[in-house]
């Protein structure tokens, strides 16, 4: 199990941190003191936390509104503009976001929306030597697979833009240090870096 607390070094003005646990994003901006980590053109927010072996299971709980969760290479430019910023629209980061109506996988800019129900926690599983991520929707300690990011030599990748992609420069980003991110898209987004339940750590380490 991995322990994440959320940096506020790096909180977007108009993203409010309640603790090192929970995010909100709000109308009126908060006046933290300048950072040259502090995102200004995204409503973003990291872990302080770096992995860059073995590893890392987390979980979130999303409490309202549209929530992207991934991972950003360490020495992502903060200042870079929404349309290249944003978790999963560059190839220096990858999300899952719930957009109010579907789950979409998201990296270099391609998606790939899941057709799974809404799961009010999410579980990632990030495995840096195998250079993979798996988000799990979890309910009652069952875990359901939503997406894994990770190079597969299947005929699907030739076919699938999403997965060509992953297959051409998703093991790039793991010549990187990595954080979790985490990025509140509409108005009312608020998430909470859920406790762990214990039964989906034992599953994993089933695996």
């Amino acid at each position: 199990a991995f322990i994440i607390d959320l940096d506020s070094d790096t909180a977007d003005k108009f993203i409010q941190l309640f603790g090192t646990k929970g995010a909100k994003r709000v109308l009126c901006p908060i006046p933290y003191p300048e950072s040259p980590t502090r995102f200004i053109n995204c409503e973003q927010v990291l872990g302080l936390n770096l992995m860059n072996r073995g590893n890392y299971y987390w979980e979130v709980e999303l409490i309202d509104g549209w929530v992207s969760i991934g991972v950003i290479a360490e020495d992502f430019d903060p200042r870079e503009a929404y349309n290249h910023g944003r978790l999963g629209r560059n190839d220096r980061s990858c999300c899952l976001q719930w957009n109010g109506q579907n789950y979409v996988a998201w990296f270099g800019g391609f998606e790939c929306t899941i057709q799974q129900p809404f799961f009010h926690t999410i579980g990632v599983f990030l495995e840096y030597s195998e250079k993979a991520l798996t988000f799990y929707g979890v309910k009652d300690s069952k875990m359901t697979c939503l997406q894994q990011l990770k190079v597969s030599s299947s005929a699907k990748g030739k076919l699938d833009p999403f997965q060509n992609k992953i297959n051409r420069q998703f093991a790039s980003l793991f010549s990187c240090k990595l954080k979790p991110a985490f990025f509140l898209e509409s108005v009312d987004a608020h998430l909470q870096i859920g406790p762990l339940k214990k039964d989906c750590v034992s599953v994993l380490k089933r695996r």
